[in-house]
């Protein structure tokens, strides 16, 4: 067996690490109890076998009652009769003839056992151990040759000239008969059982895989996956599976249209109020010329302009957020180093990085992914672009890139305060920031665009601490295989 590990001792003979036996025990035990026991069938099934096995238990009861009154009537029966024929017998050959008699039918053995005691007490004739009883039923033990213990139904009952004679039936043969009884309500309560779970696994069997449907839908759509849906069985009879993904697919439509909403109506906002925006700018500008001889009035106008700037950057990841949920404008996927896109965006931004006294440092390693190379390129400049906005100058800076059993890692690490776990899934929420007064800059866009590209390509974001600091680390599926890198364009 697996769980038998054999090794070397210092000797060089073969032992069996028992320690590694009860690990691969306990971690057999935990997965029968996260994978079987916890399903709901399973445990049905469980309790359907234990049914089944108090049923056979109890019948099992019942019919050894019942065997053994049966055989006990049928051994009472025949030593009467036998008692019986013994009475005719001295009736009709007188006292002295029937020790002889009962000697006799001793040695043929026509299965019972004799007891012939004198007036006296003495044993005049027969086999049997002393029976308590003078007159009427009674049970006797005792051992045979081999030292095996044999029990004994006995009628005894006084002849006239005051001996008693007892005759009695070797209960063996009921013994064998309530062990046979209770072999074949076992064989038939483990063949009940076995039918029982084979029963259920192969009605459950189809139940699971649709239930893990619904359950695999259910975690896309926690990850922001709108658009999948539940296979539904469309012809009669319908059971409560197929009742329960209708309302899941239904509520999916009903959330689905209700989130398109407000983003649409967040998206014609943004985009309808740009153009007004933009207008002010100009007047801005015009004004900001004008008052050129008016240091407080520029100073004014130049604060001004800063707000609108920052509105219009809002306005512009919002719209681009929607871009990006709903796959418009978007690239065919390509295979490309990750690497090299990081090596791009990284020496890009390495002056003003450098400018701000921060020490960036690049790591980087072939890496293939499969997808919209722009969109990989903006993940990782709005990740370079969060640290230099919400960690102080002269914060280090790292970006590594790296193959991971075939996928592509990409980690962005700062030095600065980081961000509490407690924390981790409210800054990927759009709108959403730490800084309760909302007076540092920023939108509350940033990590919800890079949130929406890794969905859009299938990659899992991770935060976690830099210590110090925050790591926020994207790794993306590997790409397929007949594909290879190739650059963006060719």
């Amino acid at each position: 067996m697996a769980l038998l590990l054999p090794v070397l001792d210092d000797a060089g003979r073969r032992r069996i690490d028992f320690a590694a036996v009860v690990r691969r025990l306990a971690a057999l035990r935990a997965w029968l109890a996260s994978r079987l026991v916890a399903r709901t069938g399973v445990r049905l099934a469980l309790v359907q076998a234990v049914a089944v096995i108090i049923a056979f238990a109890v019948a099992g009861g019942v019919a050894q009652v019942a065997v053994r009154l049966i055989d006990q009537r049928a051994v009472q029966e025949r030593v009467l009769g036998e008692a019986v024929s013994l009475q005719d017998e001295f009736v009709i050959k007188g006292s002295d003839h029937l020790p002889y008699t009962v000697n006799k039918r001793s040695r043929l053995w026509r299965g019972f056992e004799y007891r012939l005691v004198g007036p006296d007490g003495t044993l005049r004739a027969g086999r049997l151990p002393p029976v308590p009883a003078a007159e009427g039923w009674s049970k006797v033990r005792d051992r045979n040759a081999d030292g095996r213990s044999r029990e004994f139904l006995v009628y005894s009952e006084p002849l006239p000239d005051g001996s008693q004679m007892s005759v009695g039936q070797d209960l063996a043969s009921e013994a064998r008969q309530l062990a046979a009884v209770r072999r074949t309500l076992a064989l038939c309560g483990v063949l009940g059982v076995a039918l029982c779970l084979l029963a259920s696994y192969a009605f459950a069997r189809g139940v699971w895989r649709r239930v893990a449907a619904v359950v695999a839908a259910a975690h896309q759509v926690s990850l922001g996956r709108l658009d999948v849906r539940v296979a539904v069985r469309s012809g009669a009879p319908r059971d409560d599976v197929d009742e329960l993904g209708g309302a899941f697919n239904v509520m999916l439509e009903e959330i689905g249209a209700l989130v398109g909403q407000v983003r649409q109506v967040s998206t014609d906002i943004a985009h309808d109020l740009r153009t007004p925006l933009t207008r002010v700018r100009q007047r801005l500008d015009r004004l900001r010329r004008a008052s050129s001889g008016n240091p407080e009035l520029l100073a004014s106008v130049e604060r001004i302009d800063a707000d609108i700037e920052e509105i219009l950057r809002t306005f512009d990841s919002m719209l681009r957020l929607a871009e990006i949920e709903n796959g418009r404008g978007m690239a065919g996927p390509v295979v490309a180093d990750l690497a090299d896109i990081a090596s791009q965006v990284g020496e890009a931004y390495r002056p003003d990085l450098e400018a701000e006294g921060r020490r960036f440092d690049l790591r980087l390693s072939p890496a293939p992914v499969a997808g919209d190379t722009q969109l990989l390129a903006q993940a990782i400049s709005n990740l370079l672009e969060n640290v230099m906005r919400h960690t102080p100058a002269g914060t280090p800076v790292r970006l590594t890139v790296e193959a991971r059993d075939g996928a592509a890692a990409l980690r962005v690490e700062d030095g600065g305060e980081g961000i509490a776990p407690k924390d981790h899934d409210v800054v990927l929420q759009r709108f959403r920031r730490l800084d309760p007064s909302r007076s540092g800059p920023g939108s509350g866009l940033g990590l919800p665009i890079i949130a929406a590209i890794a969905r859009r390509h299938g990659a899992t974001l991770g935060l976690g601490d830099a210590g110090p600091g925050l790591r926020v680390e994207l790794v993306f599926p590997a790409p397929p295989r007949a594909a290879s890198p190739r650059p963006e364009g060719a």
